[in-house]
């Protein structure tokens, strides 16, 4: 087991919040470095975290928020093939130097990490707070439903049941929880970016090097993880129907394949005589994943389902215009005139991508730019973590309701 110890911080407080998660290493998505931005961005309120996860070394390096102490333990067979099972892991947590002033925040759903967590706070007589990232979608619950289910008998619905709030990132996601009849309150804070890290151009030759077929393209960017939930395959099936008509126009397929979904996906690609207009980049980091996103000159995400989609809020602050469907909590890119919120169907994503193609480099300049506005806005992780601040605050000490919580009405 490795231990991080905390750093010193001069607005610390008595406030001491247990973060649990299965995995925040970098290729398992977006989830992990919300995790780790939000506790960074906690330092700021006066919140002491302390974070206690599994190390899938196998899936890229960890990431690791600054100012905190980290429990992290290397993932051995059982883990890996058991849903995270770690008998050590269940044990520290039980065994946590809990204050009246403390509670576990619980990330996600289906691992045994997330059971250590529900007992862990029983054990201690401390609230717990779940945050579901997306995993009580609709969508989601229909995929693995024989593994979900046994876990839902096993220990999940025990786990939700002992929640003292839940965490939601969107209204869409608040209703999922709803409607599997769950009555506790519901903090609706979305996830975040820092703005900052997106403010340097990176030049087009950082990618282009690595793919010379990219070579004075337009870039139709796909950036998340190659998995069935995405709708890659819907993307490939419209864009063999268009790629003729915008032979100035390359397909970018960049995130990391964790299940070999990619495989079939190189099949469709075949099949659809694509080889030539497709690039699958895998996973980009660094100034390769800026070059990718800066130089876009659209992003699209036709996912079925997505609680937040950081992605999203990556190309926006880049500037790059976004579609995606009503699978995402995305309504925000018509009201700001910075992309498209379709529904989710072949036929509208054809619709779209020729109209978005087909405007000139002007115009989906003036998009992206309010794009940039957009998450300028909304998205920043300081007013995110002083909402999350404020919901701990309310379940330590009571007070008034913060007006991101909504309270159950029968």
């Amino acid at each position: 087991m490795k231990i991080y110890p905390s750093m010193p911080n001069q607005h610390r407080s008595n406030i001491e919040i247990y973060h649990v998660i299965a995995s925040i290493n970098e290729d398992t998505g977006g989830t992990a470095k919300c995790v780790a931005d939000l506790t960074t961005s906690l330092i700021n309120q006066g919140v002491s975290n302390h974070l206690f996860t599994l190390d899938y070394q196998h899936l890229g390096k960890q990431i690791i928020p600054e100012n905190l102490k980290l429990y992290s333990y290397p993932a051995h067979i059982f883990a890996k093939h058991i849903r995270g099972f770690h008998p050590k892991l269940n044990w520290a947590m039980q065994q946590l130097p809990v204050t009246e002033l403390a509670l576990i925040h619980n990330h996600g759903l289906w691992m045994f990490p997330n059971l250590y967590a529900r007992q862990a706070a029983l054990a201690n007589r401390v609230p717990l707070v779940i945050s579901t990232h997306g995993m009580l979608e609709p969508w989601s619950l229909k995929r693995s439903p024989i593994k979900k289910g046994l876990a839902w008998l096993l220990y999940e619905q025990k786990n939700l049941n002992s929640a003292a709030i839940f965490h939601a990132t969107s209204d869409a996601e608040a209703k999922s929880i709803r409607q599997l009849h769950f009555q506790q309150p519901i903090a609706i804070i979305p996830n975040g970016i820092y703005i900052n890290d997106y403010n340097e151009q990176v030049d087009r030759e950082t990618l282009t090097q690595l793919f010379p077929e990219l070579a004075d393209k337009k870039w139709l960017l796909f950036f998340s993880r190659i998995h069935p939930k995405k709708g890659i395959d819907n993307l490939l099936s419209v864009w063999q129907k268009l790629h003729s008509q915008f032979p100035e126009w390359h397909l970018v397929i960049a995130g990391p394949d964790l299940i070999g979904y990619q495989t079939k996906l190189e099949l469709l690609v075949e099949e659809f005589q694509l080889r030539q207009r497709v690039t699958f980049t895998g996973m980009l980091t660094g100034r390769s994943k800026i070059s990718a996103l800066s130089n876009a000159d659209l992003f699209v995400l036709p996912s079925h389902s997505e609680n937040f989609g950081i992605a999203i809020a990556e190309s926006l602050a880049c500037e790059v215009p976004v579609i995606t469907t009503k699978g995402t909590p995305w309504e925000d890119l018509e009201r700001y005139g910075c992309g498209w919120w379709i529904e989710n169907n072949q036929q509208k994503l054809h619709i779209t991508l020729a109209e978005a193609m087909k405007l000139s480099d002007k115009e989906r300049k003036a998009m992206g730019l309010r794009g940039r506005t957009l998450v300028e806005t909304k998205y920043s992780w300081n007013s995110i973590a002083k909402d999350m601040a404020d919901v701990y605050h309310w379940i330590l000490g009571g007070g008034e309701v913060p007006s991101c919580v909504q309270i159950y009405n029968s």
